[in-house]
């Protein structure tokens, strides 16, 4: 599916909120009132906030590219994800590759991000475009929810 990609400003706050219904990504971190909110709203403020638009300008997926994140070293991939009737079509794919073109325009030699246990749809998507696990950490936001640390190299 074609999509394009842009970043996202506070008018589209709802429809990035209506992304992640339905997903398990949202069951384990939001679920618990106005915290995706929060976190897409801090996103929005920090122009760190990516959206996929359909032709018909709705909202297919978003993604938080926070470019010093992991450690102040490389851009880290806070938050992905595709809107429940548009899985399957790509839209993951193209999201990370922006997410990728993005940390090299920056100049960095690796990018990366975390993905939950309970995703391995997710990791293999990642390990799909060279993302390779190089850590686990249980535990790791919340109890019982343990993440695989991953990086490519660009």
């Amino acid at each position: 599916m074609n999509v394009r990609i842009t970043k996202a400003d506070e008018s589209r706050l709802s429809a990035c909120h209506k992304v992640f219904l339905d997903s398990a990504l949202y069951d384990h971190y939001f679920s618990q009132e106005g915290r995706l909110d929060k976190q897409l709203s801090t996103a929005i403020s920090r122009g760190e906030l990516w959206i996929a638009l359909t032709s018909q300008d709705e909202v297919a997926g978003c993604m938080w590219v926070e470019p010093d994140g992991f450690f102040g070293t490389f851009p880290y991939l806070a938050l992905l994800g595709v809107k429940k009737s548009f899985r399957g079509m790509g839209i993951g794919h193209v999201l990370l590759e922006t997410f990728i073109g993005v940390s090299r325009s920056l100049g960095y030699k690796k990018c990366s991000l975390l993905v939950s246990h309970f995703n391995p749809r997710a990791k293999n998507l990642y390990q799909s475009l060279g993302f390779k696990k190089v850590g686990y950490v249980p535990d790791c936001i919340l109890p019982g929810i343990h993440e695989n640390i991953m990086v490519k190299d660009l």
